[in-house]
């Protein structure tokens, strides 16, 4: 029997929640005090999703770096292969908020939105 230990971070709780495991299957959840623990644990074991937060440079902004994220979970195991992505990225302003940035990352489905707008610099 195998023991897995997980803190949720679905809501600002942080349950700490333990699983038993037996030949890969879940046998026990507890600690949790919502029904959304136990859903993030049984994803986490399956196939752990994350949003992706980062920055992207940007040609002609006020600033050098345009925050942006994706706009749904990607699997977990995917962030450095869409990290790699994003920083070949260069956007150009002007930007508005949740514009996409970059379509199907990495073959994930999610795409990459700015989450603010960037006005095109003063010359």
């Amino acid at each position: 029997m195998e023991e897995k230990h997980f803190t949720c971070i679905v809501c600002p709780i942080g349950c700490e929640i333990d699983v038993k495991l037996n030949n890969g299957k879940i046998i026990s959840v507890s600690g949790n005090k919502c029904p959304r623990g136990k859903e993030f644990v049984l994803q986490e074991i399956k196939n752990p999703l994350r949003v992706l937060t980062t920055t992207v440079r940007i040609e002609n902004g006020e600033y050098a770096m345009l925050p942006v994220r994706t706009d749904r979970p990607v699997p977990k195991s995917k962030i450095f292969d869409i990290m790699r992505e994003i920083s070949l990225i260069r956007a150009k302003a002007p930007v508005k908020m949740y514009d996409v940035i970059a379509r199907d990352i990495c073959g994930t489905g999610a795409n990459v939105i700015a989450t603010r707008s960037m006005r095109r610099k003063e010359k």
